[in-house]
């Protein structure tokens, strides 16, 4: 195939790792990009209505192009409806996240609107791509027992045809190639570099380093990521609880971010939900040692000698703040292979998708 494949990129929520993701794929996967994006706010609308947006916005936008790279906000079967031109062309659907297994901030009936869309949405694909083993699985689950509460006209074979054109596209990562600096030689820098979301379960972190605290352990902590116009009060009081410790609290600028990941001796987490992981991937990548939970999509990126039970967070804290050996160090053997390979690997999938197509 002598010209290079013709990609249509849509996607509604532009922001956060959506943001970092199509910027990752359109500067570094060499194929003709053709980007349909909407800022990243108002998923729910974003979830309702792009669909009708992105099939009026530009007559021309889905000329001749090879591939729809759609992601999962994007219900990809009114797209197609509307735009039967795309029936034609290769339809791949990413995952960053599923909204059937996606945690309820609050104890409610969960509206399956969205997670259903999403299963239509995946029969109108050609391939359905998951950043992680657990983010498909967790779907498919979840997917299974939705349907058995229909009364009835329950799709037949509806889970299995998804699961036949699913697989796993971990998400591709720029990774600098600067030296690992050692510690600054001060108490153990403790970093925080998550959404400041209930999901990421905040009051658990902080009430381990309380604990940790009561157990006289000296430690630093620094407090990142990415926050919107409410958080959960936990920040709040732990800037007051924490306030001789702290050395960062708020969002930074990227050049100031990876700064900190520098100087971070470790990274933890206690999130209930994540489908990933790239805020400890890129503290990890920086020389942090990760401390994670030992589930969700944590258990295939990271070693078990990083991984604690829940029931033993305050004792595995403790255990690597008061370890002899340095906690900073070159574990980029964990991350070096979500960057360049993984790329090649999604310029490889994306060129076959277009020469079948063009083939057939």
């Amino acid at each position: 195939m002598s010209a290079r494949p013709r990609v249509a990129l849509v996607e509604p929520y532009l922001a956060g790792s959506h943001a970092a993701f199509a910027e990752t794929l359109t500067e570094h996967v060499d194929v003709d990009w053709r980007n349909l994006t909407l800022p990243g706010r108002h998923w729910k609308w974003r979830m309702r209505g792009s669909a009708a947006y992105f099939a009026a916005r530009d007559e021309g936008a889905f000329d001749d192009v090879d591939v729809v790279l759609a992601t999962s906000y994007v219900p990809l079967a009114e797209l197609v409806g509307l735009r039967p031109e795309l029936a034609r062309v290769a339809r791949v659907l990413y995952f960053h996240e599923n909204q059937l297994a996606y945690p309820n901030r609050e104890e409610r009936e969960r509206d399956h609107h969205f997670g259903f869309t999403q299963l239509v949405s995946c029969l109108a694909a050609t391939e359905c791509w998951f950043n992680s083993d657990y983010n498909l699985r967790s779907f498919l689950d979840a997917g299974r027992v939705l349907l058995k509460r229909m009364p009835d006209a329950v799709p037949p074979d509806f889970i299995e045809a998804i699961e036949a054109r699913s697989s796993v596209m971990p998400v591709p990562l720029l990774l600098p190639s600067t030296a690992i600096a050692a510690s600054d030689g001060g108490p153990p820098l403790v970093l925080w570099n998550h959404r400041w979301e209930h999901d990421k379960d905040p009051d658990a972190f902080f009430a381990a380093l309380e604990a940790v605290e009561a157990r006289g352990i000296a430690f630093r902590l620094a407090v990142a990521g990415e926050r919107h116009q409410r958080w959960p009060a936990a920040f709040d009081r732990a800037a007051e609880r924490f306030a001789d410790r702290l050395v960062h609290l708020g969002p930074a600028p990227r050049a100031d971010y990876e700064a900190l990941l520098a100087r971070a001796d470790l990274v933890v987490s206690t999130a209930r939900h994540e489908f990933f992981g790239v805020a400890v991937l890129e503290a990890t990548h920086a020389g942090a040692c990760p401390l994670v939970p030992d589930d969700l999509a944590y258990v295939e990126r990271f070693p078990a000698e990083y991984r604690y039970a829940r029931e033993d967070l305050v004792d595995a804290l403790a255990a690597r703040l008061t370890q002899s050996e340095p906690l900073r160090a070159d574990r980029r053997a964990i991350t070096r292979p979500l960057g360049a390979p993984t790329i090649e690997r999604y310029g490889e999938r994306l060129a076959s998708l277009a020469c079948h197509r063009r083939d057939g």
